[in-house]
């Protein structure tokens, strides 16, 4: 069983992950779901489970940044 800063640690990796990979389609927010699996096909990555760990970290990025642009306009992942 992984111990909680080890957890902490991978969750923070899947987050500069799922960044790199939206950041590689666009760098705007709004990126699609189409978008985003298909850049993870052309990165190679078909692990189910780590798909989906990073489909949710970017939607939570891309939620991020909806509501950062609400308030000031920024736009960078």
């Amino acid at each position: 069983m992984e111990s909680e800063p080890e957890l902490v640690e991978e969750g923070l990796k899947l987050i500069e992950q799922a960044s790199s990979i939206l950041e590689s389609i666009s760098n705007n927010p709004g990126v699609t779901s189409k978008e985003f699996y298909n850049a993870l096909d052309t990165a190679g990555i078909f692990c189910v489970d780590t798909r989906d760990a990073l489909y949710m970290a970017a939607t939570s990025i891309e939620m991020s940044m909806e509501s950062l642009n609400d308030l000031d306009g920024l736009t960078v992942h």
